[in-house]
């Protein structure tokens, strides 16, 4: 863990070789440039433990957010990055008590951002139900699920009639439709239960949610308990009717636990990210059409995964899985591996691999990841137990730039 972050100058010789040098220890070597933040004054015991990108485009035009949660006293708050990779801690920080009876968030929490706004949701369980927390930079709006416990999946939606994605919600067998902020005040929330049609009595045990485009809308894609993977038309999610089936079924080939993903690469191509248990899973799946849903490359095993994100690099993408108790250098600190996307799939070796240069047993490095905009590109953001990494300049294990330095001035 970093336990210092400074600049030296190493005498006469440093200068003149070019002046001063960053020091060559924890994570600020030649193949990466990370900034560490530790958890800053806010109420949670356990500061970082998911994190999401937060403003897309801060309004000073530079830099970057993180949306950043705490357990032990459940908060949320933000770091604010500026054009040099500074961090700060603006006043955002929000008691999740006492805005939504919600005195714990649990170890995966659903956090969610939209990828048309600004805005992130994160859907809980409260004291009163699930709540769904959604809003940008502290401004939280409180929707209230009465009735019904733990949340098993979500995603945003772009549903049929409305004009912006909206937060969807799993729960066991039934979605809850994507009109969260349009319903009056007591209007009954429109849900649908999924079955599988060609066992219409089998009820499906919903793991993750996702979206492919379809046209000006998206149909959602359902991974459950048993591993298959169904595409289901967005009409289904604005009222259900008997009639409505999905579109498409795979079987996957393997049962995720609680707290998978779906991961939307564009309009039609997701990345599947599961465990169950110590097993991770992540593979490219590819939905171009309605009627189609097919397995595309091979698959790449990730012990101990629990988190999962696409960046974007130029034209290139990339997958950053996290694992938290992963061995590095023989602690059980936690690391971090990148595996590009290509047409043919997800290369089953990372490209990259990183972890705290100085790891510390239980630290938890990558229960969290996340590709944060900034400076106008994407860069890895890490979460560990009350730190926050963010890699500002990220080289490929071949010593080829992932991507360069993205700060200004540097």
């Amino acid at each position: 863990m970093r336990t210092m972050r400074t600049m030296i100058c190493l005498g006469l010789a440093a200068s003149l070789a070019g002046g001063c040098k960053w020091t060559d220890f924890d994570d600020l070597a030649d193949v990466t440039w990370v900034d560490s933040t530790e958890k800053p004054d806010v109420k949670s015991s356990d500061y970082g433990l998911a994190i999401q990108r937060g403003v897309r485009d801060p309004r000073s035009g530079d830099g970057g957010r993180l949306v950043v949660l705490g357990a032990g006293t459940a908060t949320y708050s933000e770091l604010i990055y500026s054009n040099q990779g500074e961090s700060s801690f603006p006043p955002t920080e929000v008691s999740l008590v006492s805005k939504a009876n919600i005195p714990n968030i649990g170890q995966q929490p659903l956090l969610l951002a939209d990828p048309g706004s600004d805005n992130t949701s994160l859907v809980v369980s409260s004291d009163n139900g699930i709540a769904i927390l959604f809003g940008a930079q502290g401004m939280l709006t409180v929707y209230q699920l009465f009735g019904v416990i733990t949340p098993d999946g979500g995603t945003y939606m772009l549903a049929p009639s409305q004009s912006a994605p909206q937060p969807l919600v799993a729960v066991a067998d039934t979605v809850y439709g994507a009109v969260l902020p349009m319903l009056p005040p007591g209007a009954a929330q429109p849900s649908c239960k999924l079955v599988d049609s060609a066992a219409p009595t089998t009820k499906l045990q919903v793991r993750a949610l996702g979206v492919v485009r379809n046209g000006a809308t998206d149909d959602v894609l359902v991974w459950e308990n048993g591993g298959k993977l169904y595409r289901f038309p967005g009409s289904v999610f604005n009222g259900c009717t008997p009639s409505q089936a999905q579109t498409a079924v795979v079987d996957t080939g393997f049962m995720p636990d609680a707290g998978s993903q779906i991961l939307s690469v564009d309009a039609t191509t997701v990345v599947l990210q599961g465990h169950r248990g110590d097993n991770g899973f992540l593979r490219v799946f590819s939905s171009p059409a309605a009627n189609t849903l097919t397995a595309v490359g091979d698959t790449a095993m990730v012990p101990k995964l629990r988190s999962a994100a696409i960046l974007e690099v130029a034209s290139a993408r990339y997958v950053v899985a996290g694992a938290p108790t992963a061995l590095a250098k023989g602690k059980a600190a936690g690391q971090v591996q990148v595996f590009k996307i290509s047409g043919t799939g997800l290369g089953t070796l990372p490209v990259a691999t990183l972890s705290d240069a100085q790891p510390d047993n239980n630290q938890s490095f990558g229960r969290g990841v996340v590709a944060m905009p900034f400076n106008g590109t994407q860069v890895i953001a890490v979460a560990a137990d009350n730190e926050v990494f963010v890699y500002f300049r990220l080289n490929q294990a071949d010593g080829t730039p992932l991507y360069g330095e993205t700060r200004q001035g540097r």
